[in-house]
């Protein structure tokens, strides 16, 4: 019988009512665990299973770990906790490591509540680029397709609209936005840097309709 553990982790319930709220379903936060600095991802788009992914700083390793229904903590199987160890740097040996502890631990360390920056939008794409046709987080301009399609009535209907995956960006990095535009045919460009109009699409002053 292999390594078998479970364990609650009461401050991913508190950390994913927060991101409830926001209306996005991937969170970031820092995370320390003997000397390793780690991007903590939690991904809860999958109703068949949630996981919270580790990324580690500058090496950029990466650990996924099931979290099952009740914010469970769970490594199943020998490969699986070999490959948490490795990641952690952890002795094996007896009286060395407590992996109660080690979730106790973990539990301090999930923010009460999530607010989104830069920084932690650079760490959600790094973790899923979300749509491949451009992996900048700044909102740079606006395409409003029903006034593009209005101006230019030779362009086929059902082409040149917003892509599924650019409301999913816009979701999961901008809720604001994404709350202003959900409803309209409306794509967000992106760019790696910000641009002349980036300020005034992030608070929400752009007249999305024109």
């Amino acid at each position: 019988m292999g390594y078998s553990y479970s364990g609650i982790v009461d401050g991913l319930k508190v950390f994913y009512s927060s991101m409830h709220q926001l209306n996005v379903e991937i969170g970031t936060f820092e995370h320390k665990y003997n000397n390793i600095i780690s991007d903590a991802i939690f991904d809860t788009r999958d109703s068949s299973g949630w996981s919270l992914t580790f990324i580690k700083r500058v090496r950029g390793n990466v650990l996924c770990i099931p979290i099952q229904k009740g914010y469970r903590f769970a490594i199943i199987g020998d490969k699986e906790y070999n490959a948490f160890i490795e990641y952690f740097g952890i002795g094996s040996g007896k009286g060395q490591f407590s992996i109660k502890e080690f979730v106790d631990y973990l539990d301090k360390q999930i923010p009460a509540e999530y607010r989104l920056s830069d920084n932690k939008r650079k760490v959600i794409l790094k973790y899923n680029k979300l749509d491949n046709d451009s992996d900048g987080i700044y909102p740079v301009g606006v395409k409003n397709w029903g006034v593009i399609h209005a101006r230019n009535p030779e362009l086929p209907e059902d082409k040149y609209h917003r892509t599924a995956k650019n409301l999913l960006k816009t979701k999961e990095l901008y809720p604001d936005i994404y709350n202003a535009i959900k409803d309209i045919d409306i794509t967000i460009i992106y760019g790696k840097h910000p641009g002349e109009n980036t300020e005034t699409i992030k608070a929400g002053k752009m007249d999305y309709r024109n």
